[in-house]
C-alpha cells in the first residue's frame, strides 16, 4: 500500500488529522482539502500537501480525485451551519461526490462517512447491524447521501465504501462531548431527556481513524460497516459523568424543554437509541477498538483539561 496516493476532504479535521498522521506513517501520501491558509499549515504540519478549496470546488474535487489512488470524504456541510435544512446538505454532499466520482478512475477506492443512526432502535433494545431496518422518521437523511455515493461509485467502477461513525466519537478532548460540556458549563446545569435510560453507541477518534486505514486494505465495494466500541452507554451515565467532570448538578427534563434549549437535532440525538454492533468491522477489517471509553475519558482523560478550562 505504500505510495498510494490519498486526496481527503476533512483531512485537517478531528477524525481527517489522525487518518492524515496515521496513513502518512504508513506510507501514503496525503493530499487534503483546505479552506484558509490555517487549514494549509495544519496540513503541512501533518505531514501532508494542500490544495485550496470546499466542496462547491467541482473543478478541484474532481482533478484531485483523478490524481488520487483513494479518496476519503470527511467533510461535512453541516458543520459550518449547524441551522442549515438537512435538505440542502445532502444536497452539497451529493454534488461534490458527484465530482469525485467523475474524476475517481474505474477500480479505484472511495471512502464515504456515513452514521450509526441511518439504522433504527432494535424494537427489543437488542444491538442492530447494517443491515437493520432504517428509521421510518430519520433524524436526519444521512442514508441519502451514503446511498447516493455507493450508487454513483458502482455505475462507474469505483470500488466504494461506507464507514459508519458512531454519535459520539470522542477523544483529545473534542466533538460532541466536549460540545455537551460547554452547553452545560454556559447553562450552570446539564440535563439528558427522559429516565435518561436510552442507550448510545461510542467510538475514539483514534480508533476510528485506524478503521478509515484498515478499509482501505480490506473493505468491501458497496458495503458498510459501523465503527462503535461500545453500545451500551447510557444518556444518564454520559451526563452524570460531564456533570462530575464540570462540578455541576444534573438533572432529567423532558423533551420538549430539550426542543425548546437546544433545538430539534440536538435534543433529538441525544434522546435516540443507538446500539450499533461492529461486528462487521471486526470481523471483516480486523479493526480491534482498544482506547480508552468514553466515561474513563471525560473523568480521567482528555477531558479533564477540558473541563478545567470551563471552570474559569
Amino acid at each position: 500500500m505504500a505510495n498510494q496516493a490519498i486526496f481527503m476532504t476533512g483531512a485537517n479535521g478531528y477524525i481527517g488529522s489522525r487518518i492524515t498522521e496515521y496513513a502518512i506513517a504508513e506510507g501514503y501520501t496525503v493530499v487534503g482539502l483546505s479552506r484558509s491558509e490555517k487549514g494549509d499549515e495544519a496540513l503541512k504540519a501533518l505531514g501532508a500537501s494542500s490544495v485550496r478549496g470546499d466542496l462547491f470546488s467541482y473543478d478541484v474535487l474532481k482533478e484531485q480525485s483523478a490524481k488520487a489512488d483513494i479518496v476519503i470524504h470527511l467533510a461535512d456541510a453541516l458543520a459550518q451551519n449547524m441551522d442549515k435544512p438537512y435538505s440542502k446538505v445532502v444536497e452539497i454532499d451529493n454534488k461534490a461526490t458527484d465530482a469525485m466520482t467523475n474524476g475517481l478512475k474505474a477500480n479505484k477506492l472511495l471512502l464515504i462517512t456515513s452514521g450509526t443512526l441511518v439504522t433504527a432502535a432494535h424494537p427489543n433494545h437488542e444491538e442492530t447491524t447494517e443491515t437493520s431496518p432504517l428509521w421510518s422518521v430519520p433524524l436526519n437523511d444521512r442514508i441519502d447521501c451514503e446511498t447516493h455515493a455507493l450508487k454513483q461509485a458502482a455505475a462507474k467502477g469505483i470500488r466504494a465504501v461506507a464507514l459508519r461513525l458512531a454519535p459520539y466519537v470522542y477523544g483529545r478532548g473534542g466533538s460532541g462531548v466536549r460540545l455537551f460540556m460547554g452547553f452545560g458549563a454556559q447553562a450552570g446545569e446539564l440535563a439528558y431527556v427522559g429516565n435518561g435510560s436510552v442507550m448510545t453507541s461510542t467510538v475514539h477518534v483514534d480508533d476510528a481513524a485506524r478503521a478509515y486505514l484498515l478499509a482501505i486494505k480490506k473493505g468491501r465495494a458497496g458495503e458498510a460497516y459501523n465503527l462503535t466500541y461500545e453500545t451500551d452507554v447510557s444518556a444518564k451515565d454520559l451526563y452524570e459523568a460531564m456533570g462530575k467532570a464540570l462540578n455541576l448538578p444534573v438533572k432529567a427534563q423532558p423533551l420538549a424543554t430539550a426542543n425548546a434549549t437546544m433545538g430539534e437535532f440536538l435534543a433529538r440525538f441525544i434522546s435516540t437509541e443507538n446500539r450499533a454492533s461492529n461486528a462487521k468491522a471486526k470481523s471483516e477489517l480486523g479493526w480491534q477498538p482498544k482506547e480508552v471509553k468514553i466515561i474513563d475519558d471525560i473523568l480521567e482523560g482528555s477531558y479533564v483539561e477540558v473541563a478545567n478550562s470551563m471552570k474559569k
